[in-house]
């Protein structure tokens, strides 16, 4: 290893190793105190008093699947719980059945929407909370799989006097195909983002599904008024307004993870892509700042490295020191992290997602942003 004489240097080439050093170090800064505090996150369990939840699953078009859906929630070892089931706008025999199933099973309640509307997915979600019964409230899709016996019971020990949510995993069955894998990709890497940051004290979340929340955060903040417009984001939207420091509890559980099967369709991943940007769009303007540092260290720390490389291939050897430490510093903290929440076959593709995620990103702001623009002209 050829050491540097920086005598050599120009004052460019010593501008661009002292550029290159300063990525270096705010990579350094978000890996230690944001990725890597998930990755040794340990849940703490600490209360003992019973807290009553309500579940809420939009359905639609589910009359073949609508027992599936609610047998799965039998075995809870929680009873302080209901089931409010919303229709929306079902074609089939749904709404019929739910309504014959509701007699024989108290703890289910269901409610319908009356027609298909704009904005249905978010009118389903507000009929569904002013439903409820209960002060604390978690969303699930009518896709969700196996749900653990004790999936309540240990998401209720979770809360604090001071919890305003308590946020789990969720990402989609591992089934074969290329559309499959993104999606796990995409899902387990929006945890891994929102997941640091809510443990290093500036909380958000990209996924409003399997996230204990207080009712009261909803109707406090006049729940989606002024957010109508935003056709990808739904309860995301109010937990991220209202977020506080403190009062978020993240689980890294993998008995409490919940996961979705979906149908191999190519516009999953866009709308999760789209959701996400969506999301960071509607952040507050320190966030926004954090994840764009975090954004582009990634991306200029191995750009600058080969510029340096191309115009001193003599080093290119202690140049590559610093990429390289990066790389396994990532591997490391992904594999834990993978390993903690029983996430599996996807280890190496999630390094290469992670890497060339904040071009994904940028690429889909520029254009969502134009779309905007000609639909403002037009």
């Amino acid at each position: 290893m050829k050491i540097i004489n920086f005598q050599l240097l120009t004052i460019s080439d010593m501008e661009l190793m002292a550029i290159s050093l300063l990525v270096f170090f705010i990579q350094i800064y978000y890996l230690l105190a944001f990725y890597l505090r998930l990755a040794r996150h340990k849940d703490s369990s600490s209360n003992q008093d019973t807290n009553q939840v309500t579940i809420i699953i939009p359905v639609r078009n589910e009359e073949e699947r609508i027992r599936e859906i609610l047998d799965k929630f039998n075995e809870q070892q929680f009873e302080a719980y209901q089931i409010l089931v919303i229709n929306e706008f079902s074609e089939d025999s749904t709404f019929e059945i739910l309504n014959v199933l509701a007699e024989s099973n108290p703890k289910l309640k269901v409610t319908s929407l009356s027609q298909e509307t704009l904005f249905s997915e978010k009118q389903a979600i507000n009929i569904g909370l002013k439903g409820a019964s209960s002060p604390w409230i978690i969303l699930l899709t009518s896709f969700s799989g196996t749900i653990n016996p004790e999936w309540l019971l240990k998401l209720n020990s979770i809360i604090a006097p001071e919890t305003d949510l308590v946020i789990a995993y969720t990402n989609v069955e591992r089934a074969k195909g290329f559309r499959n894998l993104i999606c796990r990709l995409e899902r387990f890497n929006q945890y891994m983002i929102s997941g640091a940051w809510i443990l290093a004290g500036k909380p958000f979340v990209f996924n409003e599904t399997s996230v204990l929340f207080k009712k009261s955060m909803y109707f406090d903040t006049l729940g989606f008024r002024h957010k109508l417009n935003l056709n990808f984001a739904n309860l995301e939207l109010i937990f991220n307004e209202n977020m506080k420091k403190g009062r978020v509890k993240l689980t890294t559980n993998p008995d409490l993870a919940v996961r979705e099967h979906i149908e191999d369709d190519r516009g999953d991943h866009i709308k999760l892509l789209k959701k996400g940007v969506q999301i960071r769009q509607c952040l507050s303007w320190s966030k926004k700042l954090s994840l764009f540092l975090d954004d582009v260290s990634r991306i200029l720390l191995p750009l600058l490295t080969v510029v340096l490389i191309i115009l001193h291939p003599e080093y290119w050897m202690i140049l590559l020191t610093l990429p390289i430490i990066i790389f396994l510093l990532i591997a490391v903290i992904s594999k834990i992290l993978l390993n903690r929440l029983n996430e599996r076959k996807i280890f190496l593709s999630s390094l290469v997602y992670f890497l060339i995620k904040p071009i994904i990103n940028w690429w889909f702001f520029w254009s969502m942003y134009l779309i905007h623009r000609r639909s403002r002209w037009n």
